[in-house]
């Protein structure tokens, strides 16, 4: 569904009388109208970072550009007055790699021929209702969003993030974007910005592997060479010569193959980095690699190859009500044990990085993570330079964003107390110079008061464990009991079966799929919302699986995500449950 222009509304009125404030620099021009294009943000705390901080100053926005930033500026008499006084305003952050705003893309059915070269033929030829390993997919061709699709996001401070297509092998060419209230068009900073590969082995048919996804990849770098070779022979001579015949996919080849696109090659294990950086090597791509979970395994390897790693902050978790600990293997222990400690010693290694959300189902829990990877050895600065302007010189984007400074985006985000101190909350966003005001969670009468927890439903700034609100008594056993699910997905409507124990907000149980049973790995419910964690085994490969719900009485409706692509699901509750 296309969505129209969300514009929002913003009250007009200020306060006749605002304490504190020393506003000597007004002149009598400040009974001029507003006229909603200026605002002047003052006795704020400042962190520049690219610059020093500055204890206490001002910041002028118009037109959505920073215009002044100062401990000592002049406050237009236009602008409208924001009292920061106990706030700090930080650049907006960035999300380096998700596949936000974007609807389900097909999934792909798979080439069954087992030749390399017949097989990405054979894809080529597919009709659009197989994609999944289309190069020419596009941010625009997917992107849909409504006026709420960003409230999480901006909640937790995220106003910039590189979306892209993950589903498949080649999935299709990522965007920059701004996540403000805008119709896409007007949400891109950057578009394309990479083409996006994934290692995903086709379920069923070729490639069936890892090995054979990697055949894969380097016949079709060769059959694009090779579109090129011919398309130049043909220009230059192309009298008396049969014309080639045009490809889009391979015409998206083009830029990848020439260095002028980089890829980004969706990464986990030891052996997928290094059979990614040898391909690149190969055929000379400019590339990056997302998620890496056990790049700390490697750091001094990629620093050697001057890597540049979108590091994920979906750190693994211990399965809610594991029975046996000891029945977890050493492996599984090691790399939980290691995950915060990642960016730390990419870090020292002198690699190249910035945070992404990776499959992060609460995005709160992004500042959450990158507060873990502080105490687990990061220093905090290079925190905050991973999530502002590490990223966004990684993204091409840094005269634009990334830290405050005068003539840049006024992508900004202003919290109650440092960014990582998980007590501290998001109060206002800025996007674009728009202002948006996160609003606190409602909370039971008792609870949460100034400063105390903050919810992760809704808008609230979703700040991770022990930052929800408590549910309330109505809502203590809603989860419990046995529901049947409907997915939405591209090709058709999947039904499963979620059986559900509660024990306050720990949810344990299982669920049963076409695809084969699991057991709920972690689950928990805050007030009406429903988070539920899974893995399915298909076809040999491990598939996680995150759902996100409300529960309203005897039904649930809200968003599944595997393979990096989100489905929409409702359900029911059985009779007498």
């Amino acid at each position: 569904m296309r969505n129209s222009k969300f514009q929002l509304t913003a009250g007009l009125a200020i306060a006749a009388v605002i304490l504190g404030l020393k506003l000597a620099a007004i002149q009598p021009a400040a009974a001029r109208a507003f006229d909603g294009e200026a605002y002047a943000i003052v006795n704020a705390r400042i962190v520049t970072v690219t610059g020093s901080t500055i204890p206490k100053g001002a910041l002028v926005i118009r037109n959505g550009l920073i215009e002044a930033v100062g401990a000592d500026i002049s406050v237009p008499g236009d602008a409208r007055l924001i009292d920061a006084s106990g706030l700090t305003i930080y650049p907006g952050l960035f999300d380096a790699y998700t596949n936000l705003g974007l609807r389900p893309a097909p999934t792909p059915a798979g080439p069954a021929a087992a030749d390399p070269t017949q097989a990405f033929l054979a894809q080529l030829a597919a009709p659009p209702s197989s994609t999944g390993l289309l190069p020419e997919v596009t941010v625009l061709d997917q992107m849909q969003v409504n006026a709420t699709t960003f409230d999480q996001q901006r909640a937790a401070g995220i106003t910039t993030v590189l979306t892209g297509p993950r589903n498949g092998i080649y999935q299709g060419q990522s965007a920059v974007i701004n996540l403000g209230g805008e119709s896409p068009e007007k949400l891109i900073l950057k578009a394309p910005f990479s083409q996006n590969i994934g290692f995903n082995a086709v379920r069923g048919s070729y490639p069936g592997s890892l090995m054979g996804v990697f055949s894969f990849l380097r016949q079709s770098l060769l059959d694009a060479r090779h579109y090129r070779e011919a398309w130049t022979r043909y220009r230059q001579s192309p009298r008396g010569n049969q014309r080639p015949e045009v490809n889009k996919s391979m015409d998206a080849l083009q830029p990848v193959i020439n260095g002028e696109m980089p890829v980004i090659f969706n990464v986990s294990s030891v052996r997928e980095i290094k059979r990614a950086v040898t391909l690149a090597e190969e055929f000379n791509l400019k590339y990056l690699l997302s998620g890496a979970q056990q790049s700390y395994q490697i750091a001094d390897y990629l620093k050697s190859k001057n890597a540049t790693v979108l590091l994920s902050l979906s750190f693994p978790q211990k399965p809610a009500g594991l029975e046996d600990p000891e029945s977890e293997s050493l492996n599984t222990l090691r790399e939980r044990a290691k995950a915060p400690e990642t960016a730390m010693i990419l870090h020292k290694a002198g690699v190249r990085f910035a945070f992404t959300s990776g499959n992060l189902v609460r995005p709160g829990d992004y500042i959450v993570n990158a507060a873990r990877a502080i105490e687990a050895g990061l220093p905090k600065d290079e925190a905050l330079r991973a999530l502002t302007i590490n990223a966004a010189r990684i993204l091409g984007v840094s005269e634009q964003l990334g830290s405050i400074e005068k003539g840049k985006v006024a992508n900004l985000v202003l919290t109650t107390g440092d960014l990582f101190d998980r007590n501290s909350r998001v109060r206002h966003v800025f996007v674009d110079g728009r202002k948006f005001d996160i609003k606190a969670p409602e909370a039971p009468q008792g609870r949460n008061g100034p400063g105390g927890p903050n919810g992760t439903g809704g808008t609230g700034s979703g700040r991770g464990p022990g930052a929800a609100a408590a549910p309330s008594a109505t809502a203590t056993m809603l989860a419990a009991g046995t529901w049947m699910l409907t997915v939405q997905t591209p090709a058709d409507e999947v039904t499963s079966t979620l059986t559900l124990t509660q024990d306050g907000e720990s949810l344990n149980g299982e669920v049963s799929t076409p695809f084969g049973n699991a057991r709920i790995t972690e689950g928990r419910i805050r007030g009406s919302e429903v988070m539920l964690n899974y893995s399915l085994s298909v076809q040999g490969q491990t598939m996680p699986v995150s759902m996100r719900g409300r529960i309203e009485g005897n039904s649930i409706r809200g968003t599944m995500e595997a393979m990096g692509q989100n489905f929409n699901f409702t359900g029911a509750k059985r009779p007498n449950q």
